[in-house]
């Protein structure tokens, strides 16, 4: 098998043939912004596809091998490529790996999507995020 050549490395294949299918939306989820719009995976593409090779026992490591089973990683991923994702603006996107890291660790999922909620509440509210409390109203709290 040929090695990798060009020094790709094995998920810039797999997010090429994915990125036909992306839907990012018109604006950032988080302030609505327009311009330099970038799709973020709730799930690091990089650790899923590692694991699963691994899992599967196969060799991506070249250029060969990857392109070989890209096509079964998409199809057994797709609700974390596709359906798990949010489009946020270049701010908001390097906001979001400042917290969680470069690669979000697998069981971080949640706390991200909590974090871009947290994010639109406070872009929505003027910078401020308004707690709910068990009946929904804020105003209950002081009646």
């Amino acid at each position: 098998m040929a090695k990798n050549t060009n020094n790709r490395i094995p998920v810039k294949w797999v997010r090429d043939k994915a990125k036909a299918a992306y839907e990012k939306k018109s604006h950032c989820f988080i302030c609505e912004a327009t311009q330099d719009l970038e799709l973020h995976h709730l799930h690091s593409v990089t650790i899923l596809l590692q694991t699963w090779a691994q899992q599967k026992g196969y060799d991506i490591s070249t250029d060969d091998g990857i392109l070989a089973v890209r096509d079964e990683f998409i199809a057994e991923h797709h609700q974390e490529l596709y359906e798990q994702v949010y489009t946020l603006c270049n701010k908001h996107h390097v906001a979001l790996h400042g917290v969680y890291g470069k690669a979000p660790q697998p069981g971080s999922e949640s706390k991200q999507a909590r974090w871009i909620g947290i994010q639109r509440e406070k872009f929505l509210n003027g910078g401020m995020v308004i707690p709910k409390t068990s009946s929904g109203s804020f105003f209950s709290e002081f009646i």
